[in-house]
């Protein structure tokens, strides 16, 4: 069943076993899964159907600290569905070194095991609609299954390791229609948990009030609530719910909100091929399901443990769109619509504009008219690409990610990926500024630490020497400092906020994604991570919470 709190008529009441609040890749997946078990479910979307512009005033935040952090608006959607309406597909596990209780990386311990997530990544692809858990090209691609290039001996660098695409699928889309015709499922959209609702002065959650969009109000009361509302709202509802707890549910050692993780980007380094282009497999390739895949450079879990490093992979990419040096029709058709391009792959041209904009005298016009230039004097080359790229990107249900482009010279920037380190200053906490509903804004201070640049310099490093050891290819960082000094976050990923943790001394839940302080209150999604590893989160997060609802039914007569 249905329904739109955006029309009257709604209910003021309403009981079930399950609450789930947010219908993002975490909250859909636990529908689905609680739809298969039987359990009586009400999932609550505070947007509508489609995308509000209006409506991502809700997210605003009262402050952000620092600048580069970028506003938190830009990379989520409030609506059904919620930030797969924007993201890009990528679908990459973690690894077994993210759940190990890494010395040299303080609180960076998982308290569950690797093998406990690993399980559900085969269903979560199937949700995702990737393909298989075949993550390596000799699984995956049978017909090419080398490395992005072949004989590099040293064990450091692992090149035939895979990223695998979604779609990418749009959840809302993909699967309102099987969760309304559900037996056991009711959908509210246009209803914003406002608070989180307890007993016995906090010690069990029993539910969430809600407003509608049309100024109403309904007792959402449930037997089980899970918080899946991202890495920046849930612990946004955990600190405004504080009725009968003043530092918010969850939060008795204050700990909801710090933690806060992104993952570390920027561009760094050469590499540079010595083998014919066709040796080189670096564009995205068609498994034999259809999906697109693409090999990239990953830091190996070994060299990390003996060098004390963190998570690092590296993707080569093609010269800067920003700057019309390249003389590329493409890249410069590509920066002058940047502007409709998915947030995450646009989160990394602002830094680099603001450089090449100075060099053209801090304005716009003469940089347009150079990227015009290069489309004038290449009119042949964009029409091929453009034709190509309608097929398979603007046509096709199952898109090509991203842009490849051969660079003639055989050499590629590297566009870095990496896991920054969990830190406690790090945080997201309430500011005095209210939304419309009354709750109060967030404020970001998002910290990285010097030992999060260190890891990821020495990383080149060693990647540099394991290059070394082959004559097909060299890793050139001679601007290595400069180049790390402007690594920044990547903005759609807020992990860690209401982390998962052995004890109530070191996180909000425990190993079942269950608050320590109140019972029957779940996180599901990437506030639950301890560690960011270099990964994408989505595929976690839906693995993540297809093991929640497992639990829930295990223990449903509890």
């Amino acid at each position: 069943m249905l329904i739109d709190c955006a029309q009257p008529g709604h209910p003021e009441r309403l009981d079930t076993d399950v609450a789930i609040l947010g219908s993002g890749p975490a909250g859909i997946a636990l529908a689905l899964a609680l739809a298969d078990h039987g359990i009586a479910f009400v999932l609550v979307e505070a947007g509508g159907m489609d995308f509000d512009k209006a409506g991502q005033e809700f997210y605003r935040a009262s402050l952000i600290e620092p600048e580069s952090h970028g506003p938190v608006h830009l990379y989520r959607r409030r609506a059904f569905g919620g930030t797969s309406a924007v993201w890009g597909g990528r679908c990459i596990p973690y690894d077994p070194i993210d759940f190990e209780d890494r010395a040299w990386i303080p609180n960076a311990a998982w308290p569950i095991a690797h093998e406990e997530i690993a399980a559900y990544y085969p269903r979560a692809l199937d949700i995702c609609r990737a393909g298989p858990a075949a993550f390596t090209a000799a699984e995956a691609l049978p017909d090419t299954p080398g490395g992005m290039i072949d004989d590099v001996p040293s064990a450091d660098v692992i090149l035939d390791r895979l990223e695998r695409f979604s779609e990418p699928t749009h959840f809302g889309k993909a699967y309102r229609e099987k969760l309304a015709a559900a037996p056991n499922a009711t959908l509210l959209t246009g209803a914003t948990a406002t608070a989180l609702v307890t007993e016995n002065a906090g010690a069990r959650c029993t539910g969430a009030d809600l407003h509608t969009a049309t100024g109403g109000t309904i007792a959402l009361r449930a037997r089980r609530t899970i918080v899946a509302t991202g890495g920046l709202e849930t612990p946004r509802l955990l600190l405004a719910s504080n009725a009968d707890r003043p530092a918010g549910l969850g939060n008795e050692r204050d700990l909801v909100g710090r933690f806060y993780q992104a993952h570390l980007e920027g561009e760094i380094g050469t590499l540079a091929f010595h083998k014919p282009a066709k040796d080189v497999r670096l564009d995205y390739q068609r498994s034999p399901e259809g999906i697109y895949c693409r090999r990239y450079i990953w830091l190996s879990p070994e060299a990390q443990r003996r060098e004390h490093l963190s998570g690092l992979i590296a993707r080569p990419a093609h010269a800067s769109i920003v700057d019309p040096a390249h003389r590329d029709p493409v890249l410069s058709a590509m920066y002058l619509v940047k502007d409709f391009i998915l947030p995450e792959y646009a989160r990394k041209l602002t830094s680099t504009e603001r450089r090449v904009k100075a060099a053209f005298g801090g304005g716009t016009s003469k940089l347009i008219a150079a990227h015009i230039g290069n489309l004038v004097r290449h009119p042949f080359k964009l029409a091929g690409f453009s034709i190509d790229w309608g097929r398979r990107r603007v046509l096709a249900t199952r898109k090509l990610p991203s842009v490849v482009l051969r660079d003639p010279r055989n050499a590629y920037p590297l566009d870095i990926n990496a896991e920054q380190s969990p830190n406690r200053d790090s945080r997201v906490y309430l500011s005095n500024e209210r939304d419309p509903h009354g709750v109060p804004r967030l404020s970001i201070d998002w910290r990285m630490t010097s030992d999060d640049r260190d890891r990821v310099a020495r990383g080149m490093r060693v990647l540099q020497a394991a290059f070394a050891t082959s004559s097909n290819a060299t890793l050139d960082l001679h601007e290595l400092d400069e180049q790390v000094a402007e690594i920044t976050r990547i903005g759609g990923h807020h992990i860690g906020t209401a982390r998962m943790a052995a004890s109530p001394q070191d996180g909000v839940i425990d190993g079942n994604c269950e608050t320590f302080e109140t019972r029957d209150l779940f996180v599901a999604g990437a506030a639950a991570f301890p560690t960011s590893s270099f990964a994408n989160p989505t595929l976690t997060i839906i693995a993540l919470s297809l093991r929640l609802a497992d639990h829930l039914a295990a223990t449903a007569t509890r």
